[in-house]
């Protein structure tokens, strides 16, 4: 769990000191941030997917008593990692600009965002090859290791954070793209760690990882089979969140648009025909000047920063911390799961899933409320704006009133891809996405005209929703025939 924690912490390290500059950048840089992680972890989140593979592999491996065979999985579990993770940088490099560009037309946001997201996309490779190490590490229960080098990682990031963010000696302030170069530096530097510990020799002696004749096409190509299905979930999460956030950006853009149509001057016709001026020149790619003129209300309205964007950041940052310790309960209940299904104990196998959901919906309850009591000073952790964190605190409140749901769909979820179900969940948030989350943020926040509480409402239907079929599919025991 302190393990899950600390890795999320790399995000939330770097919204805290975006957070901290000066309000130019630190509103549109946090949103900026927002839109760029969904973007990383489409493509990050994916080949991350791996790593589940490998842990239901090894902990089957381990329950089965055939240590060899771990370290067999763990090197083609790597190659694999590698491959696809150097061909996916490349796509993802030059893809970012494009995505950008469709979720958000703001010109700040989009000129601190896409060299961040840029960045953040040449450490796939150091993060994907570093879970494939943390799936055998947490399916043969050895879940400290992670631990370890996530603690060091953190460390480091904020240390960089420092000299690259806010400049230090002959290193000069390079702001929102500072946090991404620490933030990749980071990531090389808990790989180098996990890398190193399969060189003590427990590790090495015993599993034997590192053998040319551990090569085998067919054990990358069951891994593959594995894991596709947990990789393309990721995805219909990931293009979720990315279809929210735009409905959001749509709701700044809009509060643009009524600042203009209120104001004194500017309200009745003129206003109308300033809207209808902004309208054409927004979405006009050939406009001579554009960077200058796709925000020309600044001038006239003092600037109307990117207030929800940066407010939904904030709240996914604070949730983000639930969710990886969720998954890290979910996690470790998929090792015990898997490795009972090795031992053909499939009762324990069972009551090991709904034990963890007890105590999962215990204490992420608990988490909840007090979130719920105090979210103002929660969010004042992450950002020093008045104005965002009043806009965060009623979508925040929603959201923490549903931790415990959270926690069940999240724990069983990971419970189901140890025993190697993870077919269904791939279709079930594929669903959910297309036709509750998505469709309802708009259909609350745009046309029933209910904002910014409208996408966390629809938010929590996804929610809800996504709990009950998780509880139900655990609950069928069809997963204990899966051979894995």
């Amino acid at each position: 769990m302190i393990a899950m924690l600390t890795q999320t912490g790399v995000n939330v390290i770097d919204t805290v000191f975006v957070g901290n500059l000066d309000p130019s950048y630190s509103i549109p840089g946090q949103a900026a941030l927002g839109f760029s992680l969904p973007i990383f972890w489409c493509i990050g989140g994916f080949l991350a997917a791996i790593g589940v593979g490998t842990q239901a592999m090894v902990a089957r491996r381990a329950g089965e008593n055939r240590p060899e065979q771990v370290g067999t999985v763990l090197a083609n579990g790597v190659i694999l990692a590698i491959v696809s993770s150097l061909l996916f940088t490349v796509i993802g490099w030059y893809t970012v600009p494009s995505l950008f560009a469709f979720l958000t037309s703001n010109e700040s946001v989009l000129a601190l965002g896409i060299p961040y997201a840029q960045i953040r996309i040449l450490g796939i490779v150091g993060m994907v090859v570093t879970t494939t190490y943390k799936g055998m590490f947490d399916g043969l229960g050895r879940t400290r290791v992670h631990m370890y080098a996530c603690l060091i990682m953190n460390a480091v990031n904020i240390g960089l954070n420092f000299i690259f963010v806010y400049g230090a000696g002959p290193v000069p302030a390079m702001y929102v793209t500072g946090a991404a170069i620490s933030s990749v530096l980071a990531t090389g530097v808990g790989l180098a760690i996990m890398i190193g510990w399969t060189f003590h020799g427990e590790f090495r002696g015993k599993f034997r990882a590192y053998r040319l004749s551990n090569f085998r096409p067919s054990l990358i190509w069951q891994l593959l089979k594995l894991s596709l299905p947990s990789g393309i979930a990721q995805i219909f999460v990931m293009l979720g969140v990315m279809m929210f956030l735009k409905i959001i950006a749509l709701l700044d853009e809009r509060a643009v648009m009524e600042a203009l149509n209120h104001s004194t001057f500017y309200a009745g016709e003129v206003g109308q025909v300033a809207a209808s001026v902004h309208n054409s020149i927004t979405h006009s790619s050939n406009y001579a000047g554009r960077i200058f003129s796709v925000n020309w209300a600044n001038p006239l309205l003092g600037s109307r920063p990117p207030i929800y964007s940066t407010a939904a950041k904030l709240i996914i940052d604070l949730l983000s911390i639930g969710f990886v310790t969720c998954i890290a309960f979910g996690q470790a209940t998929a090792t015990l799961v898997s490795k009972s299904m090795g031992k053909r104990d499939f009762d324990e196998a069972e009551a090991y899933g709904w034990d963890s959901v007890k105590l999962g919906m215990y204490f992420f309850g608990a988490l909840g409320a007090i979130i719920l009591i105090f979210p103002e000073a929660l969010l004042g952790l992450l950002s020093n704006d008045p104005i965002v964190i009043e806009a965060a605190v009623p979508g925040m409140r929603i959201m923490a009133s549903l931790e415990m749901f959270i926690a069940m769909a999240l724990i069983l979820m990971q419970a189901l891809f140890g025993a190697g179900n993870t077919k269904f969940v791939m279709v079930a948030e594929l669903v959910l996405h297309a036709v509750c989350l998505v469709p309802l943020a708009y259909l609350f926040s745009v046309v029933l005209d209910l904002g910014f509480i409208g996408v966390w409402l629809s938010a929590t239907a996804y929610v809800v929703l996504l709990g009950v079929a998780m509880a139900w599919k655990f609950w069928e025991a069809k997963w204990k025939k899966i051979v894995v």
